[in-house]
This record gives C-alpha cells, structure tokens and sequence, in this order.
C-alpha cells in the first residue's frame, strides 16, 4: 500500500512546484536550476528534474526524491512527509495507515514501548536500590533535585551486566528483537551497552523516549555512552530536553544551545526552560532546521575554554545558514552553566544570560585575540579566521557592515578586506567541490556503475538479471540496487521513486541522483550495459576459476577418492568455455 500511495503522490505532484516553493528556480534546458536551501552558496549548483521527479546538489551533494527534500528541509521523518505530500496532491491515507511499511511501524511502536520500560525501571532503581546509592550521591554533589530528576526521568543503570537481559526475557522480549534494539553492543547480547552508568533518557519532540545517553561515575572508560542510531533514534536530528522546552522556546521566541545534557538541566533548574543540546555530537544543520521550526533567534552558551569557543563559531555559521539570529553567553575558560549554577547560583546564570554579546563581535575578539594584527601577517589571519563567518550571511547589509568593522579595527582599507575574503571563500568552495567530487569518483566501482546504469535506464534489467546474478558481485552497494531492482521487477513496479525508496541509504540515493541529473548515462546506455555486465561476469569467472585451481593444488597426490578432483575439473572446464565465450563478444 505505501508503494502505490507514493506512485500516486508523485504521479500528481511536480517536484518543481514542491521545491520552487522554498527557492527560485530557473529553466536550464530539461533541468531547473536555483541557489542550493542545504549550503550556502552565491552560485546555483541545485538542480531538479522534472522528467524523474528527482533533486540534485552539485555542490553539497544532497539529492533524493520529492520524499527526500521535504524530509531533508523540513526535517520529517518519512512518515510526516508523506502525510505532508498527500495532503497537497489530494491524495487521502487510510486512518490507520502510518506512512511507512507495516513492519516497520510496528517495529518503531514496539521499541518506543520497551524503551519506556526500561526507563521506568532505571529511575526506580535510582530512587530505591541500596546499588544506586553512589549514584544518588553524585546527583546530590551535582546540586539535581528530586523535582529537576523526575522532569527529566533520571536514572541508573545497575552495575549487573546480566540485569537488563534477564529483565527483559521476563517481559517476553525475543532474543533478535533485542539484538536490534540498540541497548546491546554488536558483540551480543552479553555486552550490555549501559551499566554502571546514570542514564539520562533521549526523547522526541513528542516526549516519547528513543534512546538513552549513560554517564559512568568510573575513572576509566568513556565518559558518555549515547544509544546508537536505530529506527527511532537519529543523532543528527534530535536534541536534548527538546519536549521539554518547546513550550518556553516558543513564548520566549529563542531557544539556548547547550554543550550537553548537565548544562540543559542546570537552566530548566534555574527556572530557564528554553535550554537544549546535541546528543553527544556537534551541532548540525539538520539540529538547526528542528529549531527553526519553533524560533529564529538563538543564545549559544557553550563553555569558556578554547574548545568552546571554536564549537561557537561553529554552531554560529549553522544557525546563519539557516537565518536563526544568534547572540552568545560568555563563560569564563574553565567555566559552564552547570558548574556556573552549582557554586554561584541562578542569579549568576540568569546574569549571564542578561548580558549576552553580538555573535560577530564575539568571534572577531577571538579572532583578533588570537592573531598579531600590528603585523601584515596577523591582520591576514583575522581575514582567514572571519571568513566562513561571512560566507554564512545571507544578508549583502549585514555582509557589508561586518566587512567595515573588520577593516576598522584592521586599520585597513574596506576594498582589501572585501577582495580577501572573496578570494578566499571562491578558493574554498572550489576546492572542497573538487575535492568531494574526486572522492566519489574513486569510489564508484565498475559494478555499482552498472547498477546505476541500469536504474537510468530500467528496461535493461531484464536482459541484466538474465546474464549476472547477485553473487557475482562484490560491491555492496551494487548488490543494495540489485535487491531493489529485483523486488521492483517481480512486483512489475517501473517508477523510479520504487527503486530509491526500497534503497534506505541517502548517500546511495544522492550518489544514484547525481548520475540521473548529469546525463552522463543518457548516452550509448544499451552497449555500455552490454559491456559492463561481460566484464562484471568476466571477473566473477575469474574468480571462481582462482578458488578452483587452488583447490586442486590442495588435493594430496595419493588421494583415493577421484570424486571430488573430477567434480572440480568439470566446473574448470564449464568455466573456461564461458570465460571463451564472454571474450568473444558471445
């Protein structure tokens, strides 16, 4: 059913009046091109193709189906945004239909349940094990309340390395569904991924849990262990205390980036609900885009050390690219807002918040602090160092005010400042292009180009699947659209969107999309699939013939048993003739 409910989508809705709708584009022959919504750029390198409902970014090198985009620039998992696509082209859901397969929801809704048992059975074993005690200690020596603990479920992670097994199979969870629900490492199910640890619950925007994140009160080991991506569990996307602080962020009309989840709490506790983090990663733009959704102004209050303040500047150009405004909480080196809180108090918090600084001010006095701007030298390195900054802004007034300031506090002329950094971001940008696109030049083996080939140019897997079978390839990848083909093939399904949607791989999905955008498949296809599928069959003949004759190497000379040695000689026999045959063009 979500295969036709897609087919009927995008039978109904152009890609170029879904995407025009976020950015102009322009006709360029078959394509329309624009100025790219994932990057920032001053030349259009997006490009959208109608005739496959497909987008392509040379230049960031994101690209997918009208599902992809809108998941992709309004941050929603598949199933909002196919509610979101069917309601614009009119096409009506079945109530209970979930926008994804069946299987897959089912698996999303059982592992939300089992995670909100576990972490059920976490905090009570923090307010009630003699075990937790240590923990409980720690929680108190960190200044958490019992109110601050309960909004954020806190809890704690027994040091039994057998308890969340045992617990589990009692609640009559099988032992596969277990092994994929992230709470174990991949070495089995002996190797619990959290113990000994205070548990910090990882929720969605609606309040449901979907990971955890563990801190260890040991002296060795990693600090933080977060749950690994799962179907419900996406670092990039999620944030810390999200749920909590929706409501705040939108009376407020800001939201407070955090460094991590002990910074978060030290403002809900200090009566400041508008505070949230990454989960164990840097800020990114899919983060940025979540919060864009509720405000566009941000405070980013990250700690005072030289660590810090290069994540500011980081998570500054983030937010300017997605025009969320940004001031800066500044924190002495060394210094946080929970530990700000712990020894000073919330009066001291709040008074950091009072006196917030301009974000362009704050990353030009690091600049200039850490540069000799009496030498050339140095002022060439303030240049360098405010560079991404600038590129950042969408704003030519804004631009061109920042560019006046550097050059006045410089002591140079506007026109050098402004042609160094010309120069430098048309340097940068063409460099990192080149770069990225070398790399997935290199990597794109003889059979993973044929498997694109013939997702261009699908009346030719036919002949494909007739010829070569999935175990005479090696490459991964190729083998992931070969499985999709084949399941396109055998349930008679032409359209391309079938075919990437089976994929679940973005990287795959963008590599596929930049192919079909560039054409460079659109010509000889017939006889370069022909030759590519020889040789690919070639090469696995090669191969088995290798295994074969090094088997009969193996063969002790006084072997009794001629069976198997006769056996072996056959199939050498069967392919060299076949090896014969593909070299003459047969």
């Amino acid at each position: 059913m979500s295969r036709n409910v897609r087919d009927e989508i995008n039978n109904k809705l152009s890609i170029v009046d879904v995407v025009g709708k976020y950015l102009t584009l322009k006709r360029a022959g078959t394509r329309y091109t624009g100025l790219c919504p994932f990057h920032n750029e001053k030349t259009p390198s997006f490009s959208v193709t109608p005739d496959s409902n497909l987008f392509y970014c040379f230049g960031c090198h994101k690209g997918g189906t009208i599902f992809d985009f809108i998941m992709e620039i309004e941050n929603m998992d598949f199933s909002e945004a196919l509610k979101y696509l069917a309601e614009k082209a009119g096409v009506e859901l079945d109530n209970n239909y979930s926008g994804s397969d069946s299987s897959d929801r089912k698996k999303q809704d059982a592992l939300k349940e089992l995670y909100k048992r576990v972490s059920g059975s976490f905090e009570y074993i923090l307010r009630n094990r003699d075990e937790a005690e240590i923990a409980r200690q720690y929680l108190k020596k960190r200044g958490l309340t019992e109110e601050i603990m309960d909004e954020f479920k806190i809890g704690w992670a027994p040091e039994d390395r057998t308890w969340i097994l045992n617990f589990l199979k009692t609640k009559g969870y099988s032992e596969d569904f277990l092994k994929e629900s992230g709470l174990f490492s991949q070495k089995g199910l002996g190797y619990p991924l959290f113990s000994g640890r205070v548990m910090f619950p990882l929720t969605n925007y609606n309040n449901e849990i979907i990971g955890f994140s563990g801190r260890t009160l040991r002296d060795f080991g990693p600090k933080y262990i977060n749950s690994p991506e799962t179907l419900i569990f996406h670092k990039k996307r999620n944030l810390y205390g999200l749920s909590n602080s929706i409501k705040s962020i939108r009376d407020k009309g800001y939201f407070i980036l955090c460094e991590g989840q002990m910074d978060v709490i030290a403002y809900h506790q200090a009566g400041v609900k508008n505070a949230v983090a990454p989960l164990g990663t840097a800020y990114t733009e899919e983060q940025a885009t979540v919060m864009k959704r509720y405000a566009d102004k941000a405070v980013i209050s990250f700690d005072g050390d030289s660590a810090g303040q290069k994540a500011v500047q980081k998570a500054v150009i983030i937010c300017e690219k997605k025009n969320i405004r940004t001031k800066i909480a500044r924190f002495y080196e060394g210094e946080d807002p929970a530990d700000l809180l712990l020894n000073k108090g919330e009066k001291a918090l709040h008074k950091v918040l009072k006196s917030t600084i301009n974000s362009f001010d704050y990353i030009l006095e690091n600049a200039i602090n850490l540069s000799d701007i009496d030498s050339p030298e140095g002022k060439e390195e303030v240049i360098h160092r405010m560079r991404d900054y600038i590129g950042s802004l969408d704003s030519e007034v804004r631009r061109e005010g920042c560019l006046n300031e550097i050059a006045g506090r410089l002591g140079v002329d506007y026109s050098s400042v402004h042609k160094d950094i010309t120069r430098a971001q048309k340097t940068n940008e063409y460099n990192r292009t080149e770069k990225t696109t070398q790399i997935q030049r290199n990597s794109i083996s003889s059979e993973l180009f044929l498997m694109i080939a013939v997702v261009v140019n699908r009346e030719n897997f036919s002949y494909v699947r007739s010829r070569i079978e999935m175990d005479d390839l090696i490459d991964d990848n190729a083998k992931k659209i070969y499985i999709a083909l084949e399941e396109c093939f055998r349930n008679d399904e032409a359209g391309l969107d079938s075919v990437l949607n089976r994929l679940e791989d973005t990287e795959l999905t963008s590599l596929i999309a930049e192919k079909i955008t560039s054409e460079e498949y659109s010509i000889n296809s017939d006889e370069l699939i022909k030759d590519s599928v020889r040789r690919i069959k070639k090469n696995s003949l090669l191969k088995k013939r290798e295994e074969i004759v090094k088997k009969l190497k193996e063969i002790p000379i006084n072997n009794n048993t001629l069976v198997n040695e006769t056996e072996l000689l056959s199939e050498k026999i069967y392919i060299d003739d076949e090896i014969k045959k593909l070299r003459s063009g047969i």
